[in-house]
């Protein structure tokens, strides 16, 4: 991404951009921070018909959420050109838990952070979810599936068609849904001084099952969740029950190989 290839309708709402620079990026998207004279900005852009859609899904989501007392990123403009998205919204300052995690913090350190992100989790559980999402038609399961039955016939992902049929016929117990992020990974929340300042990556947020949001929160990474003490860590600030296994794998080790 270069500065000229940013749509003339994005800056001219920020005014004259006098650095950028490429934070670690992901798979999905290319990621830029704008500095301005008085302000930084995160844009985001995609050029993938599925993360286009995300993207969009992304943009809806966080305005539907702001207001809602949630650390999520302010968003100025969504913009659609030719074959490519664009979503500008305000910088956290803060690095991913991950990237916290990996830097060999201290032991006190490191609990704190994981304190910190289960109570994170707790809050967007208990956070009123939008009605826009309440009153969709579909259970979120159905959803998910259909949405993974429809990926897997289109895109190259992880999942396979045993695993799908799989995940249809052994559905996991009926659960309240809550407000979810969707994505709720070390890597999509930000910290600063060991505490959660901000979530992002918001595409897979909706009315739907909590146990998701636990199991990508508590996969195993390098210098996280690799031992038991870190999921007792992150459950007793989270204060609700824990998956069993078999949950666990229903949603880290199946639905998620599909998205």
């Amino acid at each position: 991404m270069q500065l000229a290839d940013i749509p003339s309708e994005i800056l001219g709402q920020i005014g004259t951009v006098q650095r950028i620079t490429f934070p670690r990026q992901g798979h999905t998207s290319t990621v830029a921070v704008l500095e301005t004279a008085d302000q930084r900005y995160v844009i985001k852009k995609t050029e993938h018909e599925l993360y286009n859609e995300w993207l969009s899904d992304e943009h809806i989501a966080m305005q539907l959420l702001q207001g809602k007392g949630l650390p999520i990123p302010k968003t100025h403009s969504f913009c659609a050109e030719h074959q490519s998205r664009w979503l500008l919204m305000d910088y956290i300052e803060g690095i991913s838990l991950r990237q916290f995690l990996a830097s060999h913090p201290s032991q006190e350190d490191k609990e704190r952070a994981i304190t910190s992100f289960g109570r994170c989790l707790r809050k967007l559980h208990e956070c009123p979810c939008p009605m826009e999402w309440q009153r969709k038609e579909s259970a979120w399961l159905d959803t998910m599936l259909s949405k993974a039955e429809y990926n897997l016939a289109h895109y190259s992902i992880d999942g396979n068609e045993h695993l799908l049929t799989h995940l249809k016929k052994n559905r996991p117990s009926t659960v309240q849904p809550t407000l979810i992020h969707g994505d709720f990974t070390i890597d999509n929340v930000l910290v600063r001084d060991g505490e959660v300042v901000g979530m992002i990556d918001w595409a897979g947020a909706a009315y739907g099952d909590p146990r998701y949001d636990v199991a990508l929160a508590i996969r195993p990474k390098t210098n996280a969740f690799e031992d038991e003490r870190d999921k007792h860590i992150f459950y007793d600030a989270y204060g609700k029950r824990r998956l069993t296994e078999e949950e666990y794998r229903y949603f880290e080790d199946g639905i998620y190989n599909f998205f």
